[in-house]
């Protein structure tokens, strides 16, 4: 595999070309560039299999990829690496792409390595955009699911409810047929964290609150979506929906 490092920090840039020389003395690291301007040129003249890219660059930041390369040129598998606060992580956990966080660490490369072996080319523009949209805009707007056959790209607005079956969840959206997803409701609940208007309010459901009709109360306390969804909601969790509906 050949392999681009975009990192203006070149003690960095150096450490994880050793990094991915230990993990795999096949990769070839074609170029490191201290910049993006020049990372696009390296992009188009080499056509890496995999680009690690810096979110923060000198002049332009990573996430300007898409301002410089056409839709057919991203062909490589893209994994940012970043020291960027919990806000940018949930964006990344969002928009279903890769990222290691610096200092950066030797398990995550090798992680980041065997996922571009086992799926090629898994970041799309797509996926890219949702990220860019996330981390500019004030408040995340996108979400990027796993579905059977690719990836669905969901506004957080259209969602009513998140429902768990198993390891699996399934999303119910707003005049759309609902979706099954392969990943548990835990790991929604802690990408959705930062978003305060989904709330777990149940240990099956995560609710979007903006969405809620009303509160009623039989035999325990149920939350009112439509006429044909009403989610059951634990005691403790009826004062954060009240506080944050008054808000």
């Amino acid at each position: 595999m050949t392999a681009i490092i975009i990192e203006d920090e070149k003690k960095s840039a150096d450490l994880l070309e050793q990094m991915l020389l230990d993990i795999d003395d096949t990769i070839e690291v074609l170029e490191k560039c201290h910049d993006l301007p020049s990372g696009v040129r390296s992009i188009q003249r080499n056509k890496p299999d995999m680009v690690f890219l810096d979110l923060e660059l000198p002049y332009y930041s990573g996430l300007q990829l898409l301002d410089f390369l056409d839709t057919q040129e991203i062909n490589f598998a893209l994994i940012f690496t970043t020291a960027s606060n919990q806000h940018a992580i949930n964006a990344f956990e969002m928009s279903a792409i890769d990222y290691i966080l610096k200092p950066i660490q030797e398990e995550k490369i090798r992680n980041a390595i065997q996922k571009v072996k086992h799926i090629k080319n898994q970041q799309n523009v797509d996926h890219i955009s949702v990220l860019k949209s996330n981390l500019e805009i004030s408040g995340f707007n996108k979400m990027v699911v796993p579905i059977m056959n690719g990836y669905e790209i969901l506004n957080l607005s259209e969602i009513l409810f998140l429902k768990a079956e198993g390891s699996y969840t399934r999303i119910y959206l707003q005049d759309k047929e609902s979706l099954m997803v392969s990943k548990n409701l835990k790991y929604f609940d802690e990408i959705l964290d930062s978003v305060p208007y989904f709330i777990r309010i149940h240990r099956s459901y995560i609710a979007n609150i903006h969405m809620a009709k009303r509160i009623i109360r039989k035999d325990g306390y149920l939350l009112v979506i439509d006429d044909s969804n009403h989610l059951p909601v634990i005691n403790d969790k009826v004062d954060e929906i009240i506080k944050f509906i008054n808000s």
